[in-house]
C-alpha cells in the first residue's frame, strides 16, 4: 500500500506528536481571535513537558499569523440574516 508523503500515519511518533501539538497551538490562536474562552497557560500545561516550549513558539507563530486574519466580529462571519435583529 502506497502512502502519501503528507500521511500523517507515516511520520515518526515524535514528528506526529509535535503535529498535534502545533494543532493545539492553532486552535488556542483561533479561539482568542474568535472572542472564545480559553486559558493558553491551562492548555501548555496539558501538552507533554518535552514540548512545551514547542507549544509556546507555535502560538507566537499562529497569534502573529491571526493578526492578519480577520476578527471574530468581521463581516466574514456574519451568516445571513444576522443584521436583521428586531
Amino acid at each position: 500500500m502506497h502512502m502519501s508523503k503528507w500521511n500523517i500515519a507515516s511520520f515518526s511518533k515524535e514528528v506526529q506528536d509535535k503535529v498535534a501539538v502545533d494543532k493545539v497551538a492553532a486552535a488556542v490562536a483561533w479561539q482568542e481571535r474568535m472572542n472564545k474562552p480559553v486559558v493558553p497557560e491551562l492548555v501548555e500545561r496539558e501538552q507533554p513537558e518535552h514540548l512545551r516550549e514547542y507549544f509556546h513558539e507555535r502560538l507566537r507563530v499562529h497569534r502573529l499569523n491571526s493578526q492578519q486574519l480577520p476578527r471574530a466580529n468581521a463581516p466574514e462571519y456574519n451568516k445571513p440574516g444576522d443584521d436583521q435583529q428586531n
